[in-house]
């Protein structure tokens, strides 16, 4: 057990680390919106529509993997989901000159894309789309909502009673991701006339969000382990996402993919750090709390500083000083301040219009592997909080065997 924080090859968190640093001109790129919600909110949406239409391409092409099958199609399809919801949202802003009427307007609908888009055809009309196409979009939109009104049913695992009733069946990759590609066109002829990259809808295709496989097989498979932690699937799905895109990044220094990369990897250290709230050990945290904890964004305020006295507790059980511990603080501290509540790369301003990652350089290769080496250090501390509970398991069963053959033994002197 011991050092396995401390002295593992690759750590990653490291002393004056520094998120904003410019440590290589050629990763750089500079962030600047236009200040008018409808230009933004169309730029991010085709950001994340593109990082998502690059990830199921991937995850179609390489169906045998069953990690990109079960795990990168996740991401692959949160991300388009939420291009159509940044999309519809720049239809209304495209038309609606009140930034006060804009922002009630976002803040009364939330994600919810059915909300956004009984607005926008209320007030401006979906002229451009025949009733076929209407009525195939609507019904497609209301079937999102139906399951993911809130936008977190792909984010973060899967809910108890999800699982309850559709456990043991897959979701088809392929038609999944057309779907979700046919609506986002939809929604590009309804606001500007014209198909989305020349893909028009076919009417034959059911329009419903959630589509079953006949197999698992080439699918993502909703199987759930009984020795499943329940986090493995989204925590793995979203850290190797955000990687494969730095890795396209890499190759084409496209900027746009920096958003994406950016929240995945956010995410994935946001369910990382829950997973470790949610670990079962002798000195675990409070039910209690883990249930007030749970559904929290707020990473050093809520979840870190939840677990670290677990963390300090079991780092000084194995003779470790608390170095790596204070490393690992700063760095969610200083991503706790950059993006608090989970929302800074998934949209380009607040609701209040406040651009408040604007006009910046940003070097993409230190960004990414700022926050790379701080999930490296969250991934670590489970598998070492896993081999302590193996170990305290281990020990309670000896005990109770322990116990068990002198309370034996006691019985067999008292019947003699």
């Amino acid at each position: 057990m011991k050092g396995m924080i401390l002295n593992l090859e690759y750590v990653w968190v490291e002393k004056d680390k520094d998120i904003k640093n410019i440590e290589d001109e050629n990763m750089t790129i500079y962030i600047k919106w236009s200040k008018k919600p409808d230009e933004d909110y169309v730029k991010l949406s085709r950001q994340y529509m593109n990082a998502g239409y690059i990830t199921l391409k991937e995850v179609i092409e390489d169906s045998r993997s069953n990690i990109k099958c079960d795990m990168w199609f996740l991401p692959g399809v949160y991300m388009i989901r939420q291009a159509i919801e940044l999309f519809i949202k720049a239809g209304i802003a495209i038309n609606e000159s009140s930034k006060r009427e804009l922002q009630e307007t976002f803040i009364a609908t939330k994600h919810s894309v059915s909300a956004l888009y009984k607005i926008y055809k209320n007030k401006y009309g979906v002229e451009r789309l025949n009733q076929d196409e209407q009525g195939w979009l609507e019904t497609y939109l209301d079937s999102i909502e139906l399951v993911d009104s809130s936008s977190d049913l792909f984010r973060y695992p899967f809910k108890d009673e999800f699982m309850e009733q559709y456990g043991n069946q897959a979701l088809d990759v392929y038609h999944m991701g057309n779907r979700l590609i046919y609506c986002y066109s939809t929604l590009n002829k309804m606001i500007y006339g014209e198909w989305f990259d020349e893909t028009e809808l076919n009417l034959q295709e059911e329009p419903q969000f959630i589509q079953w496989a006949n197999s698992g097989m080439n699918n993502c498979y909703l199987w759930k382990s009984p020795w499943s932690d329940g986090f493995h699937r989204q925590v793995t799905g979203y850290s190797d996402v955000a990687t494969f895109l730095f890795g396209k990044f890499k190759e084409s220094k496209d900027e746009a993919l920096f958003y994406p990369i950016v929240f995945l990897m956010r995410n994935a250290i946001e369910i990382g750090l829950k997973r470790l709230l949610h670990m079962e050990m002798d000195q675990s945290i409070d039910k209690q709390i883990i249930r007030g904890k749970s559904n929290s964004h707020l990473l050093h305020k809520e979840l870190w500083k939840t677990i670290k006295p677990m963390l300090v507790h079991y780092s000084k059980e194995d003779n470790q000083d608390g170095e790596t511990l204070e490393l690992a603080e700063l760095y969610i501290s200083a991503l706790n301040s950059l993006d608090k509540n989970g929302d800074m790369f998934r949209y380009p301003c607040s609701y209040s219009h406040e651009y408040k990652f604007d006009d910046k350089e940003v070097d993409v290769d230190n960004f990414y592997n700022y926050l790379l080496g701080l999930f490296h250090f969250i991934d670590s501390c489970d598998a070492w909080l896993d081999h302590i509970k193996g170990y305290e398991t281990e020990i309670k069963s000896e005990y109770l065997g322990d116990m068990r053959s002198e309370w034996i033994e006691e019985m067999r002197s008292y019947m003699d």
